[in-house]
């Protein structure tokens, strides 16, 4: 594996960290993959230690970054570090995503741009001197089939076996993150001037979570959305738990997880570091920043009931598709966005899509 480079120096802010994502992924991405008991596992589970220390993490256990697990026979290994907070007895913020590939090939969408986004949040927290509490990043294994949703999956060995006394108070998980939103040609084709309408729709950024506690969209309201991507909520229910957020969601931890959804390189040898829009994930970089900052200084309310998050996300289709939002909407057959039923038949055409 290349070495990794050094610092960048004389750079702005930005172009600093959308050049350190471009490297951390194609480190991360090299074309044997990452598939578990391959050699490109091994050589990323040696990348990810050595960034997590590189960065001024702590382990998070013990002393060591590596937190190995094993499941029939199989070794798996998920990796934790902590930027120390002000006060270490409060419940920790997480940031993760899994680094497991499917295929012997780069997979820098899948998952490979989410690793380096999670360690690009804890690298600015401990550059700003962290946070009210800890921040723990978490790289997770075993994500990809035919491990995923089984007991061998990183996130779940995590939550259930891994995780000290103190619980997680906040997670932000990714997944799909590194790529611009692309409507199908069989459907594009049928629209007049179709590339003219879905050509301003690249930087969406889809999150469900939203709905997982009632203080969260108020919270969320809040946050300036980055220039580079256009956010969009909705519920959990339209994608299910199609990466790591589930075993929190089900634990009810309050979260947001960030995709752009599926695309035509989805588990698919060309999924490839130069197929990334890297300035689109610096964007995401700084929302999930603002994001756990705001997450580590609010304290959530226990005991509490879910609540329909419906005019957080009529705010968030609104401000994301501008003019945009009405050829959209005849796009996938409703008015508008501006209630649950339009909002539910949308994202059922948006997924019929294959996003």
């Amino acid at each position: 594996m290349a070495q990794i480079l050094p610092p960048f120096v004389n750079m702005k802010p930005k172009a600093k960290l959308t050049k350190q994502l471009e490297n951390d992924v194609r480190e991360l991405c090299q074309p044997c993959g990452r598939r578990v008991g391959t050699k490109g596992h091994k050589l990323a589970e040696q990348w990810v230690e050595q960034r997590l220390q590189e960065i001024g993490c702590i382990p998070y256990r013990e002393n060591s970054f590596s937190l190995p697990y094993e499941v029939d026979e199989v070794e798996f290994k998920n990796f934790a570090g902590v930027i120390a907070g002000q006060d270490r007895s409060l419940p920790p913020v997480l940031i993760g995503a899994h680094y497991d590939s499917v295929i012997d090939a780069p997979c820098a969408d899948d998952n490979g741009a989410s690793v380096a986004i999670s360690l690009a949040v804890a690298l600015a927290i401990a550059e700003q001197g962290g946070l009210e509490r800890d921040l723990i990043v978490a790289i997770f294994d075993a994500e990809e089939p035919p491990y995923f949703q089984s007991e061998s999956m990183g996130s779940i060995r995590f939550y259930e076996d891994q995780i000290d006394q103190r619980g997680i108070h906040f997670a932000v998980i990714s997944d799909l993150v590194g790529h611009d939103i692309t409507f199908p040609s069989d459907l594009t084709r049928r629209i007049p001037a179709a590339s003219l309408i879905t050509a301003p729709f690249a930087p969406l950024t889809f999150m469900t979570g939203a709905e997982s506690h009632p203080d969260l969209p108020a919270l969320l309201s809040d946050l300036k959305t980055p220039k580079g991507i256009k956010l969009i909520a909705t519920l959990n229910d339209y994608v299910g738990d199609m990466s790591d957020h589930g075993i929190f969601r089900e634990n009810d931890v309050p979260y947001v997880f960030l995709s752009c959804g599926r695309w035509e390189h989805y588990h698919q040898p060309t999924d490839t570091p130069d197929r990334l829009n890297y300035s689109k994930m610096a964007a995401i970089t700084e929302y999930c920043l603002d994001v756990c900052r705001t997450a580590s200084e609010n304290t959530f309310r226990e005991g509490f009931s879910k609540s329909d998050s419906i005019e957080f996300e009529k705010q968030t289709w609104k401000k994301a598709l501008g003019i945009m939002r009405r050829p959209l909407a005849k796009i996938l057959g409703v008015s508008d966005f501006d209630s649950r039923a339009n909002i539910d038949r949308a994202a059922e055409k948006l997924m019929d899509l294959g996003l």
